[in-house]
């Protein structure tokens, strides 16, 4: 699988430029890079991104919540790790299980952005890490890595592997090619990596679907509770009635719980 690297800069042309030494690492096949972002923190809560994840369009502004938004339009582990490198993670509770990140990991990058602070989020793949490590020297003294595993079933996890592995071999065949055949052999790569990021897609949709149920059936077990707990306000027994009420309590307790953490899950504000 990928990994994904955080890299933080404190100067906007060494961020640009260090993005262009990963992108050559990618023309030469040293490396293939699936997804890229580069991200500003600013103040009272601003974020600003690198338009078309390029240096030529220049700064796109965002609030917090937008980012949130935006980031979501990132297939698979990516989104999650723009989310917790802002603040603006979207449904912790479920992504954290969902991708096979290093616990160390996630508390290096969890809420770290310092105003000011320019940062590559990267989803990589790399048979030795230091390709990036030494093109990118001159450029930053912190790279931040971890493998990204996707907890999908064993069917659609051969499907992700066989694409990256066709991905990886014509990688090597890039290396050895003429100038003539690196044309054919670099569209091709491009065509995996968008049939790659197109099966990612579908599986967080279907993730995010199976999650607006759950949310469903969570609405309507509180309703039910919240009538039996209205219904037996005229409980014959106060002691009964007491403990009952207690009871329903706590459970209607649990399922808000579980409410918000549904809706931290699908992005949505929180409304009484």
């Amino acid at each position: 699988m990928a990994n994904i690297i955080v890299i933080p800069f404190k100067e906007e042309a060494k961020a640009i430029d260090a993005l262009h030494q990963i992108k050559e690492l990618d023309e030469y096949g040293d490396i293939t890079l699936y997804e890229h972002i580069i991200i500003r923190k600013r103040e009272n809560n601003q974020y600003e991104v690198l338009n078309n994840q390029t240096d030529i369009e220049g700064w796109r502004t965002f609030t917090g919540m937008a980012l949130g938004g935006f980031a979501g339009a990132f297939a698979g582990p990516i989104g999650f790790i723009i989310g917790l490198y802002t603040g603006t993670a979207f449904g912790a509770f479920w992504d954290v299980s969902h991708f096979n990140f290093e616990n160390n990991f996630i508390k290096k990058i969890s809420n770290q952005m310092a105003v000011g602070t320019i940062a590559i989020i990267a989803e990589v793949s790399e048979d030795n890490p230091d390709f990036i490590d030494e093109a990118l020297k001159p450029y930053s003294s912190e790279i931040l890595r971890s493998e990204a595993g996707l907890d999908y079933d064993d069917f659609v996890d051969e499907e992700i592997e066989d694409l990256e592995e066709g991905i990886e071999d014509e990688r090597d065949n890039l290396k050895k090619a003429t100038s003539e055949e690196k044309k054919r052999i670099t569209t091709k790569i491009k065509n995996l990596k968008a049939k790659r990021k197109s099966k990612i897609e579908d599986l967080e949709a279907q993730r995010k679907s199976s999650l607006y149920g759950i949310k469903d059936k969570t609405n309507a077990r509180i309703n039910t509770l919240k009538s039996r707990l209205e219904n037996y306000e005229n409980s014959i027994s106060k002691t009964y009635k007491k403990a009952r009420k207690d009871r329903l309590r706590k459970r209607i307790k649990r399922e808000e719980e579980k409410l918000y953490q549904l809706h931290d899950a699908l992005g949505e504000d929180i409304v009484d």
